[in-house]
């Protein structure tokens, strides 16, 4: 079963919302219909309304035809290539298609609804749920560092406006984190880059703050290639104390997976 459809089944998505994406300065858009197909597309050059587009219907043996698509991929590419003549052209489809009633990516939904089913103990599911709990806990923790911060902004302000005042409501102090103390040597962890775990913590992180196209220019150019750019680098690198999956297994399925799926 597509992506798409897995979405309309869980409710996440519905038929007839609308999906978006633009390339250079064209915006198109498509309808999502029964099957997890996408039909009625428009097309929106820079400066001018948009238009339909594929919706010419015709007949094939005396039956109905009208155009659909049935991935998000095949709906991207054959826009940027019938509409634009663009060709050999990479495009992270399920990463710039936006579903435009929640405004979100397509990624973010489909992710959504993988946290859903992580109750499923399959063992095909633990990689992806390592990977989505470390996004859950990254989430968590950057809304904390944004709290903390308009806290801090706040007792500023309120500090300024009235220096001869106590805060109303007293400070949260947190406790000190001894056990990650960064100035103890003892708790740096080296990891050989080539490992298995040394190249997921390193694509992994680049999965998360690189941009798109460098994230597929590395696939693209394969594990013998990553192989060799990482002869050039040190041979170790300190950590601090590792949370994440630092076992083999895992590690060695995400570096496959990065590179055998470029739609990771």
């Amino acid at each position: 079963m597509g992506r798409l459809q897995q979405l309309i089944q869980a409710q996440i998505v519905f038929l007839n919302d609308v999906l978006y994406f633009s390339f250079k300065k064209h915006v198109f858009t498509g309808k999502v219909t029964k099957g997890g197909l996408i039909w009625k597309c428009t097309w929106q050059k820079p400066g001018e309304d948009a238009v339909p587009v594929f919706s010419s219907a015709s007949s094939i043996e005396n039956q109905r035809f009208v155009r659909t698509f049935e991935s998000l991929t095949d709906w991207t590419e054959t826009c940027i290539q019938e509409c634009l003549d663009e060709y050999h052209t990479r495009y992270s489809s399920w990463k710039r298609v936006r579903h435009q009633r929640t405004e979100k990516p397509m990624e973010i939904l489909f992710k959504h609804l993988q946290k859903k089913k992580m109750h499923k103990n399959s063992p095909a599911h633990t990689n992806t749920k390592h990977i989505l709990l470390y996004e859950q806990i990254a989430a968590h923790a950057h809304h904390i560092e944004e709290q903390n911060q308009r806290l801090d902004e706040w007792v500023k302000w309120y500090t300024d406006k009235f220096p001869s005042q106590p805060l109303p409501v007293a400070p949260v102090e947190t406790p000190p984190d001894s056990a990650a103390d960064p100035h103890d040597e003892a708790q740096a962890q080296p990891f050989v880059l080539t490992s298995d775990t040394g190249q997921y913590m390193v694509l992994h992180r680049m999965h998360e703050v690189a941009p798109p196209e460098c994230v597929s220019w590395l696939q693209r150019n394969g594990p013998d290639n990553w192989q060799n750019m990482l002869k050039k680098l040190p041979t170790t690198v300190e950590f601090e104390p590792l949370t994440g999956p630092a076992d083999n297994a895992s590690s060695k399925q995400f570096v496959h997976d990065f590179f055998a799926h470029n739609s990771l």
